[in-house]
């Protein structure tokens, strides 16, 4: 495992994932300008409805930065669009199988932890279906949604902590939890495996 043939792979591997997501970011940095520029928004306009500065909008068009999947939410409401169309370019159509593996990560923290954008459902409510992988001691820590937002999520497999506030709740394989999201809270994997778990995320 220590020698270099050992490693190669691993390190082909990361190189293609990086290649992967920076294909991806610049993909929804293109239809990021595509839909301020159909809504007749100048840079300014969105960037005061979305609160996301500028700068990092202008980046995130030219394809010169990554972002956050916060900063991307907060872009696909001020532009009236649901979040999977914005990242993937139109609606996974229904009734049509896809492998979730097969889906490019929209967060990862450089260790093997993923977190992938498998369904989103815009009608009054936008309803998001995830899939999350955290390494051991991994942890994500999210900003607060709009009043009235919640998730559900249910692990298949490790332990989960969510921390709200100064409150913790442990989630096992098969434990499930009902989270309302109006404040920040943080994912973290305080196990020796890796967590693996579902978030179906609701915004009004």
């Amino acid at each position: 495992m220590g020698d270099s043939l050992g490693m190669e792979p691993v390190n082909g591997a990361e190189h293609s994932a990086d290649r992967v997501a920076s294909e991806l970011f610049r993909a929804v940095g293109a239809r990021v300008r595509e839909l301020r520029l159909d809504r007749h928004l100048t840079l300014d306009e969105l960037s005061s409805r979305s609160g996301v500065s500028r700068r990092m909008i202008t980046m995130l068009e030219s394809g010169e930065t990554n972002t956050s999947v916060g900063t991307l939410d907060k872009l696909a409401r001020a532009l009236d669009c649901d979040f999977y169309t914005m990242i993937a370019g139109s609606p996974l159509p229904p009734l049509t199988p896809e492998r979730s593996g097969a889906v490019a990560p929209l967060w990862e923290d450089g260790r093997g932890s993923t977190a992938r954008l498998l369904v989103s459902h815009p009608r009054t409510a936008t309803t998001e279906l995830w899939n999350w992988e955290l390494v051991p001691s991994a942890r994500y820590d999210a900003e607060a949604d709009p009043p009235g937002s919640e998730e559900i999520i249910l692990v298949s497999s490790g332990r989960l902590v969510v921390e709200v506030g100064d409150e913790r709740y442990l989630l096992k394989s098969g434990g499930y939890l009902r989270l309302p999201t109006e404040r920040p809270y943080s994912y973290v994997n305080p196990g020796r495996t890796v967590v693996r778990f579902v978030r179906v995320i609701v915004v009004p």
